[in-house]
Formats: structure tokens, C-alpha cells, sequence
């Protein structure tokens, strides 16, 4: 079992990744902290360096240091470059969220795809016994026009969810 937290890199420090360390801790479970790459922005880096173009930067802290994203074999961008690079994002929150990050039990992970189905099925294969995200207090018109993927998981999950609502 363990305690998966999911991240999306745009608050640090991370409350979300807070709480989940503590239900980790008080629970003696490991604090898996996870990122998902969604898979158009997998896309949209794949065919900015599969076809010879230039590395770019990228407003989502995607990269290497420096922001610039780079393909991996012969140039190409792939699943693995991608998932390297949402294992730093969720590192990243990790590290900005904890002064002894190093010193904690926290297991990092990165993948591509669906948000709410990585989630989901990470939080099954590690049989999760709580899953922490984040939320926003958003209107019910920008519910409806943009969907939510904290409302899909809250909805979704077999797991207990606790959501950690975001400052103002």
C-alpha cells in the first residue's frame, strides 16, 4: 500500500504533497508523488523534435535546467524523455515543498497520458490506501465549459480521496 499524491507542478510548495506525507507518515505507508505529462503536451514536444526542429522551452518546467526539452534517441522525443521529464516536475514540487526532501520516503513517478486514468490506475497498481490531489474553487459555467479533472476523480476513484482545496 502506499499513499499516492498526484501533482500537476503549477504549486510549489505543494499542499497536496504536504498532506500526503503526512497520511503517509502517520500510516507508516510510502508517499508516492506523481505527475502526469498529458498526452497532447506529449505530442506537441514530439513533433516540435521529431521532425529536426530545435529543442524548445516549455512554460510547464518541462526539461533539462535550463527548460529546454530535448528528444532522446537520434532526436526523437519519446514515451521515455517524456516520463523522465514528469518525474522532474513531480521532483521538483517535492524538493520546493520540503527543505529534507531527501531525508523523506517519498517514491517519485511520471507518466503519459489521460490525467485521471494515469492517476486512477497508478493509485490501483500501488493499491493506494488514500489519493491526494489538488483543487480550485472554479464557477459552475467553468465547470461545465472545461471539465474538472479533481471532480472526474472524486467521482472515479476506489480509493479515499482527499482534496486539498488551493490558496485564494
Amino acid at each position: 500500500m502506499a499513499v499516492l499524491t498526484a501533482v500537476d507542478g503549477e504549486s510549489i510548495p505543494s499542499n497536496p504533497v504536504r498532506e500526503g506525507q503526512t497520511l503517509a507518515d502517520r500510516f507508516e505507508e510510502p508517499h508516492v508523488v506523481l505527475h502526469v505529462m498529458p498526452q497532447d503536451v506529449f505530442e506537441e514536444f514530439r513533433g516540435s523534435t521529431g521532425s529536426g526542429g530545435a529543442p524548445f522551452a516549455s512554460a510547464a518546467s518541462y526539461g533539462d535546467g535550463d527548460g529546454a526539452v530535448g528528444g532522446g534517441r537520434g532526436g526523437e522525443y519519446t514515451v521515455e524523455d517524456a516520463e523522465r521529464h514528469a518525474r522532474g516536475v513531480a521532483r521538483d514540487v517535492v524538493e520546493g515543498t520540503f527543505d529534507d526532501a531527501a531525508d523523506r520516503n517519498v517514491v517519485i513517478q511520471g507518466r503519459v497520458g489521460d490525467p485521471v486514468a494515469e492517476i486512477l490506475a497508478e493509485a490501483d497498481r500501488r493499491d493506494a490506501r488514500y489519493l491526494v490531489i489538488g483543487g480550485r474553487k472554479r464557477t459552475p459555467v467553468g465547470k461545465a465549459l472545461f471539465g474538472s479533472t479533481t471532480q472526474s476523480i472524486l467521482l472515479d476513484a476506489d480509493q479515499p480521496v482527499l482534496t486539498v482545496m488551493s490558496e485564494g
